[in-house]
């Protein structure tokens, strides 16, 4: 099987088993994040310690899970999440302590790489789930504004690597990332914002929502998706080049890792976040 199919089809398996974990819903959704916590965090671990240092990954794996069951919970209770947001911090402390008094673990690596982890993987995971319990709009259709959201991120993703193939000359970041290219963020800036503004207009304000978005609202939003999208594919790629490595793991064929799959979608989720929270 050729390297363009090998992409081709277990993307779309990729594509097909997220978007029906957020379809399903509930207990679904939920195992289906837990599963990109769990594996994302042991991908981070190997980052950090090759050879796959067991200590470490358990340590890492435990506390990024702990934080998005804490967030998935408040996520079921929006009121309670005032309050109880306060309590997360707890969670970025508990590295320093093992480090403090751990003789076998070395200080930068358990911090380092559980902060990273429950950063970079946990938290937006934890904030897709917020997502799902209607935390934005206050009926039964957060599933689809999650399913929006991450359908803009993938039409950057592709729409950029296609027009840089087709059309790239100038390189974007080449000490990160040497095949990323101007031309290519252009055109995934672009086509981004036209299915933001086609999808908005024509489908979500249509059949679901009553001007939930502005035109100018979604256009805002794809422009930031694509930003922050294309910053977590390049934070990703800084964190393998650190490593020594091409990618974050072999769990999809011609695709890499769940890092490599959700770099994008893991900062550009607490943007979106950040900013429908402030137009509501």
């Amino acid at each position: 099987m050729g390297e363009f199919w090998k992409r081709t089809i277990f993307g779309f398996l990729f594509a097909v088993i997220v978007i029906g974990g957020i379809f399903l819903g509930g207990m679904y959704t939920a195992i289906m994040l837990a599963a990109v916590v769990m594996i994302g965090s042991t991908e981070i671990a190997n980052l950090y310690s090759k050879g796959s240092e067991n200590p470490l990954r358990n340590i890492v794996q435990t506390l990024s899970i702990m934080l998005f069951v804490f967030l998935a919970t408040l996520a079921e209770s929006p009121d309670t999440m005032e309050g109880s947001i306060f309590i997360a911090p707890i969670f970025f402390n508990i590295p320093l302590l093992i480090a403090l008094f751990s003789k076998k673990h070395d200080y930068t690596k358990v911090v380092g790489a559980a902060w990273l982890s429950m950063i970079f993987v946990a938290l937006p995971c934890g904030i897709m789930m917020m997502f799902y319990n209607d935390y934005f709009i206050g009926t039964d259709k957060g599933w689809l504004l999650l399913i929006f959201s991450i359908l803009l991120i993938w039409v950057n993703d592709i729409f950029a690597y296609l027009t840089g193939v087709s059309i790239g000359r100038h390189k974007l970041f080449e000490r990160i990332s040497p095949k990323k290219t101007i031309e290519g963020s252009i055109g995934g800036a672009v086509f981004t914002m036209l299915i933001a503004y086609l999808l908005n207009r024509f489908v979500l304000n249509v059949f679901f929502f009553d001007n939930y978005l502005s035109d100018i609202q979604v256009l805002f939003l794809a422009l930031g998706v694509v930003v922050f999208g294309t910053l977590g594919d390049l934070t990703e790629s800084m964190m393998k080049r650190h490593a020594g490595v091409k990618d974050s793991g072999n769990l999809i064929p011609g695709h890499g890792g769940i890092l490599d799959r959700f770099d994008a979608t893991f900062m550009a989720m607490p943007f979106i976040f950040i900013y429908l929270t402030l137009i509501n």
